[in-house]
């Protein structure tokens, strides 16, 4: 395992097959949720046994919609464990981003990975590369292209440095100070519960 990175140093190395995490900066994470859409009825700090009882047969479901919460310095994070609001509800980062700061990661079992990074209900920098070729998208798409060759990638011409895509989006979003303690969602109570789906919104 890699204990060298940042914040999310301990993803860097393990096969997850579904990432799907919302970032909002100097809100806590109940604030988080809520911008989210959460249930607000199925909100609780849970431990690991807790969790796995009372949503474990929700997990990786296609209307799960189950979520964790935590913090990391000034940053709260929110980690889907499935059903993946985020993909199907656009909006979802942009209400996350009002009045501060926002950021989403995703990747799944294809090839590619999306970073998407917004400031106050806007989106500033979206890049995806789930279509082999880097997509950008945002009102200063080209805002963290220092970072990016920095990190030994060359989007333009199909290079994203020695971990892929990901681990240069992973590598991003440490340049902000994201991170998730590892025990926190593993090992330790937080908040966790159901996002309300897309529809009932």
């Amino acid at each position: 395992m890699n204990t060298t990175t940042g914040g999310l140093g301990w993803m860097y190395d393990r096969d997850l097959p579904l990432v799907s995490l919302t970032f909002a900066r100097q809100i806590n994470a109940q604030e988080l949720l809520a911008r989210m859409g959460v249930d607000q009825d199925t909100v609780a700090m849970r431990g690991p046994d807790d969790f796995h009882y009372e949503l474990g047969g929700l997990l990786y479901t296609s209307d799960g919609y189950v979520v964790s919460a935590g913090h990391y310095r000034s940053w709260a994070w929110a980690w889907e464990h499935g059903s993946w609001k985020s993909l199907h509800d656009r909006g979802l980062m942009l209400r996350a981003s009002i009045g501060t700061a926002a950021l989403e990661l995703r990747a799944s079992m294809k090839p590619g990975a999306v970073f998407q990074y917004a400031e106050n209900g806007r989106l500033i920098t979206g890049l995806d590369t789930t279509d082999s070729s880097l997509a950008r998208t945002g009102s200063d798409p080209h805002r963290f292209d220092t970072e990016i060759q920095a990190l030994g990638g060359r989007p333009e011409e199909s290079e994203y440095g020695p971990r892929g895509s990901l681990g240069m989006f992973y590598g991003l979003a440490e340049h902000l100070g994201v991170g998730i303690p590892e025990d926190d969602l593993i090992n330790r109570p937080v908040l966790s519960g159901r996002l309300l789906s897309p529809a009932a919104r």
